[in-house]
């Protein structure tokens, strides 16, 4: 199989200065290439222990070949006119294999081993709401590049995105334009990855519903009133979240911290205020949908009360 296309553009590879070539001419001399290549050759990928024939696109009947620039090359290879063969494809193997006739260089290609990370992708999707827009993150190699595309709820294939690399790992977002928040969700979205890196070309799939990956963001606005002996909270649902409130509703979770330092929580579900005795000293609120089993929302910052200044003014 050959790649083409925008995941073939830049990858980090291994140098590419030339020396001497696979049946002894020598290329002319070059400077070794920044880490990160912008390949203007094509990608092939061959099976791992396989056999891979790598073509030279000449008129030329004669040619050497060189890989990755060494003297040495760390694989088994036959060639045979404008054939090399790659004996055995193992990762060592992998490579920019260029082909040259007296000196001159006449075509490049970059073999890489094909395979599926299944395990230690570690593939991550979060929505904030149900407006069909969400962003996934997953692991990969180091040297990778990635894309990844949508099969959409409606059945067809969306665009491929190209995936950035922050704090580690591959992140990207996606839009399904035909997801409707009112709907029952039929049919799963397929996320699709293709990965390249100096010696490997990688494909992932996973198939998730949005109403499985809602995590809401923070509830807003929380206020605390104090009224006699109690406690009024009064607050508003993330300005992410749909609406109408009536169709959409939230469970909301509030933790307070009680004089003696312990925790409790109080949950309120569809209204968006409640009641706490006054010697509570602060509060913080999280939420989440309360008819699917999707994660929590973070935590809002701590909320004081004012308890203890309270209590002090009552000891004077």
């Amino acid at each position: 199989m050959v790649l083409d296309g925008p995941l073939t553009r830049c990858v980090r590879t291994r140098g590419h200065q030339p020396h001497s070539g696979i049946g002894g001419e020598l290329p002319p001399p070059g400077p070794s290439s920044d880490p990160r290549l912008c390949l203007s050759s094509p990608v092939q990928v061959g099976k791992l222990n396989g056999d891979v024939v790598v073509k030279c696109s000449t008129a030329e009947q004669h040619v050497t070949w060189t890989q990755n620039g060494e003297p040495e090359p760390m694989a088994e290879l036959v060639a045979e006119g404008r054939a090399l063969t790659i004996v055995g494809l193992d990762l060592p193997a992998a490579g920019n294999y260029s082909c040259w006739a007296g000196g001159v260089l006449l075509d490049s290609i970059y073999v890489v081993v094909s395979g599926t990370r299944e395990e230690g992708m570690n593939v991550s999707c979060q929505a904030e709401s149900y407006r069909g827009s969400f962003r996934c993150s997953w692991a990969g190699p180091r040297s990778a590049v990635f894309r990844a595309r949508l099969t959409l709820s409606d059945g067809s294939l969306g665009e491929w995105v190209p995936a950035s690399r922050r704090r580690g790992r591959f992140n990207a977002s996606f839009v399904d334009p035909f997801f409707c928040p009112f709907a029952e969700e039929l049919r799963p979205l397929r996320l699709q990855l293709e990965g390249l890196s100096d010696t490997s070309y990688i494909n992932f799939s996973s198939q998730f519903f949005i109403r499985d990956i809602v995590r809401p963001d923070p509830p807003q606005e929380l206020s605390v009133q104090r009224l006699g002996e109690h406690l009024h909270l009064a607050w508003a649902p993330p300005a992410s979240w749909p609406l109408p409130r009536s169709y959409f509703a939230l469970l909301y979770r509030l933790q307070y911290e009680l004089p003696n330092g312990t925790q409790a929580d109080k949950y309120v579900e569809g209204e968006e205020e409640t009641w706490l005795w006054d010697s509570v000293q602060q509060v913080r609120i999280s939420c989440r949908d309360p008819y699917t089993s999707p994660a929590w929302s973070p935590w809002s910052p701590w909320h004081g009360t004012g308890a203890a200044q309270q209590r002090r003014l009552r000891g004077l």
